[in-house]
């Protein structure tokens, strides 16, 4: 039969097909976005943080107590935790990356505050926080122990002589010249000089736009809760977390030690919203794939049995087995194509949205022929038992009445 035979066929019988490529072409539109959502996503898991997250321990501390000496306890904390045997480095901080929580500043290459601000994220630690992290500074040094103090809650601190800056916001903040050695001015227009460049470090909020904008200051906070920071050796990291919890808890009754976890742990925390995410589209598309599949097995098994003594007629004029599939197969095509052809249109209009409406990245384009293409394979995969049982009737089907 061919195709203009069959064309009209398809139109004697319109509601089914309509159906079938109307469930393709939501289907196509729906996959193919999801599809893009879900790599994005994955994208942004896989980000590298500049971090040594696999082998970082974060530990929140809280003194208590009138007369509470608090640097003498991170003092003697720092000294007790640098002792274990598999401890590489440990340091005081204001916040920890990747964690969701943290501190924010402004910095602005000019003491003028009529000109825009850099947005970034701040942290304060020790000469020891870049080896406690594992981030590399790429150019300049690291802080001298001279300009570590301790930050007490109620002390009036002056900005910092010296900082160090990951190289994005040193991008943002003076383009294509060298940020090393050059000054900033914090939101109070006090000045300091970029001693350091980190290559890469991930601030706090995984979601900001500006997440690789840090600032690094010299300091221990010391207040009455506090973070520290703890990099161990490579597979240690479980084996150490038990025992730095109970060296901490027994040197110090007026200290709790109120949580030792992984900063792996937090940083999974920061993206469970982009992997769920990911995994609700994933069922999607999957229960989008199998329910039209059903659809068109449906179809095909529906147009065998509407179509039995016409199989039966054309197997006694000649046709083979081989004739009657590809018939089934050419039909099932073309209600594929025209679903994929409105699943196209669909598609751009959705993934316009999407970008218009959340500001999503532009689609990939190289998805939608992707898509269209296991469309076409899982369509065909979908028809062929139905086309089989259509050629096992035999040609004495034609003689009987149904």
């Amino acid at each position: 039969m061919g195709i203009g035979p069959m064309i009209s066929t398809l139109r004697r019988n319109l509601t089914g097909p309509l159906l079938v490529a109307l469930q393709i072409a939501v289907t196509l539109a729906i996959v193919i976005n999801s599809l893009f959502i879900i790599l994005q996503r994955i994208e942004k898991m896989n980000r590298n943080p500049g971090i040594d997250v696999e082998n970082v321990i974060v530990i929140d501390v809280r003194g208590f107590g009138a007369d509470l000496i608090v640097t003498d306890n991170i003092t003697n904390d720092m000294d007790l935790i640098k002792s274990i045997p598999g401890v590489i480095a440990s340091t005081v901080s204001n916040a920890v990356p990747l964690s969701g929580s943290g501190s924010g500043t402004v910095l602005r290459t000019i003491a003028d505050e009529t000109i825009d601000p850099v947005n970034t994220g701040r942290y304060i630690w020790s000469e020891e926080g870049l080896d406690a992290l594992g981030v590399e500074l790429s150019r300049g040094r690291n802080f001298f122990p001279e300009e570590v103090n301790y930050i007490l809650p109620d002390s009036s601190v002056a900005a910092p002589p010296s900082v160090l800056i990951t190289q994005d916001l040193a991008d943002q903040l003076f383009g294509d010249e060298d940020a090393l050695g050059k000054t900033v001015y914090w939101g109070n227009m006090e000045a300091s000089t970029v001693v350091g460049i980190i290559g890469r470090m991930h601030g706090s909020w995984v979601n900001w736009s500006n997440l690789s904008n840090v600032v690094v200051q010299p300091g221990k906070p010391a207040y009455t809760n506090n973070r520290y920071i703890v990099r161990v050796e490579p597979g240690m990291r479980d084996e150490l977390i038990p025992i730095i919890e109970q060296k901490l808890g027994d040197s110090n009754l007026r200290r709790v030690v109120n949580n030792v976890r992984p900063l792996e742990q937090m940083a999974a925390n920061s993206y469970r919203q982009d992997r769920s995410m990911a995994i609700v589209l994933l069922i999607v598309i999957t229960l989008l794939i199998g329910l039209t599949a059903l659809v068109i097995v449906g179809l095909s098994s529906f147009h065998v049995t509407q179509r039995t003594k016409q199989i039966g007629t054309r197997r006694a004029l000649g046709a083979t087995r081989t004739d009657i599939i590809r018939e089934f197969m050419l039909e099932n095509w073309l209600i594929t194509t025209a679903g994929a052809v409105a699943g196209a249109i669909l598609t751009v209009v959705i993934a316009y949205w999407l970008e218009v409406s959340f500001a999503l990245p532009r689609l990939d384009w190289r998805l939608l022929p992707a898509g269209i293409g296991i469309l076409w394979v899982l369509s065909s995969l979908a028809v062929i038992e139905p086309a089989r049982r259509a050629a096992s009737v035999p040609p004495a089907v034609a003689t009987r009445s149904i």
